[in-house]
């Protein structure tokens, strides 16, 4: 099952947001509102968006849940696994735009934002800790996708060697995760083809391809860029177009 937790009519308010630095260094930040979308705008950084400032440090964390509590627009989880840095072993919650999750699947997050005496309104609770996920997914365990083009490099290649493949034109192809369109005139494609799914794999493309279409892409792959506004990629292609 594939989770998509983004849509286009919460991306004019996310290109606001991604102003200021997000990392995985479970820093606190206490916030400060009394609701879900203005704590969400103290958080800033990407949050909620599948980037944060620094994709570079962004780490994968995998987990099972154990509780959902829904609200209109965010799913709050009560997790167990990889990640708490809070007290080690003990379950803990994280926050993300509302998507169908299911107790007792697993699932990979990246890009998270922790913060304290967290208010929901909506649900008329304070979290004493929580993380902001920008990106989650579940574990399928499948076997890669296989492409029917010539010439097609695995994903996990290319991010295991980045510099072997950077300032070069490369063949992916993968299933599209989620799609950010018309951000700073290019649309943000997430794509994963099952060889390293743990990595949040993005290309920017002209086109707009919808969510869940196997597509192979043709593009630049490029290292260390930085759009601005807070849009900096360890590795990302660029200029990609669909040839399938």
């Amino acid at each position: 099952m594939k989770i998509t937790i983004f849509s286009g009519l919460f991306i004019a308010s996310l290109s606001i947001l991604i102003l200021t630095s997000c990392s995985d260094d479970a820093k606190v930040v206490d916030a400060v509102s009394n609701s879900e979308s203005s704590a969400v705008s103290n958080a800033s950084t990407g949050i909620f968006s599948g980037k944060s400032l620094d994709s570079s440090k962004r780490k994968s964390y995998k987990v099972s849940i154990l509780e959902i509590r829904q609200a209109s627009k965010y799913s709050y989880l009560k997790v167990e696994g990889e990640g708490d840095g809070l007290s080690e072993g003990n379950p803990y919650w994280i926050a993300t735009l509302r998507g169908d999750f299911q107790v007792g699947d697993e699932y990979v997050y990246t890009g998270r934002l922790l913060k304290s005496k967290f208010q929901s309104k909506e649900l008329g609770e304070v979290f004493d800790m929580i993380y902001l996920v920008s990106f989650i997914e579940e574990i399928s365990g499948g076997s890669p996708i296989v492409a029917t083009v010539e010439g097609v490099v695995s994903i996990s290649d290319v991010v295991t060697d980045p510099m072997k493949y950077a300032g070069t034109i490369v063949r992916v192809h993968g299933q599209i995760t989620k799609v950010n369109e018309s951000i700073m005139d290019r649309n943000w494609i997430h794509l994963k083809d099952g060889t390293a799914d743990d990595y949040d794999f993005v290309l920017t493309s002209k086109v707009s391809v919808p969510v869940g279409h196997s597509v192979t892409f043709e593009g630049l792959i490029t290292t260390d860029k930085d759009f601005g506004a807070g849009y900096i990629y360890e590795l990302i292609m660029e200029d990609a177009a669909p040839i399938q």
